[in-house]
């Protein structure tokens, strides 16, 4: 069995609207979940699955526990 180590990353999100639409951030800074994945790819599809909203990218949060 082969174990993979999981490390904390950072996804900010573009947050819906009632009709379902992505919406503009009036402040400029997107809104974001932090957890931990095997790598950023998976980061991302979690993210998604969590917010239900399109999810810009996933930084890795060096040192930091989600």
């Amino acid at each position: 069995m082969h174990i993979t180590p999981t490390r904390s990353y950072r996804c900010p999100y573009h947050p819906k609207d009632r009709q379902g639409y992505p919406q503009a951030a009036d402040s400029g800074t997107l809104p974001f979940v932090q957890l931990k994945a095997a790598n950023a790819e998976q980061a991302r599809r979690m993210a998604h699955h969590v917010t239900g909203c399109p999810v810009v990218d996933a930084e890795r949060v060096e040192g930091g526990a989600a």
